[in-house]
């Protein structure tokens, strides 16, 4: 999984570290999801500390073959807003993955009720 850093100019190096480790961590998590996937997803990661409310705004961005998922979150901690918007990413991540699997079922109900006939068709005795 490719993880990109962002990290805007009022963030001191010693929590850019801490930071990274922490969310590299968390991603390990969504390795499930992507067992099968052909393409690596690609996370960008963004880190501002809001200076006037006193709070950190997160933002994940992560790019699969199946789409596109974005969380953002603002929080007193900077960890805090990492959990939350992991937990967001994976809501997302969960809910795409399921209506995935339901078009998958629903186009195979569809085709084999074409070739079935219904029990209670009639069928003419030929002469």
């Amino acid at each position: 999984m490719n993880t990109n850093f962002y990290f805007h100019s009022n963030i001191e190096e010693k929590e850019k570290g801490k930071v990274e480790e922490y969310v590299s961590k968390k991603m390990l998590a969504f390795e499930k999801f992507f067992v099968r996937d052909e393409f690596p997803p690609k996370v960008n990661f963004e880190f501002e500390f809001l200076i006037r409310k006193k709070h950190f705004r997160i933002e994940f961005q992560l790019e699969c073959g199946a789409g596109k998922f974005i969380a953002q979150s603002v929080k007193k901690t900077i960890f805090e807003g990492v959990d939350e918007a992991v937990e967001d990413l994976k809501s997302q991540i969960k809910k795409q993955k399921d209506r995935l699997i339901t078009l998958k079922k629903r186009g195979g109900a569809s085709v084999k009720k074409k070739f079935t006939v219904h029990h209670l068709a009639r069928f003419r005795k030929s002469k």
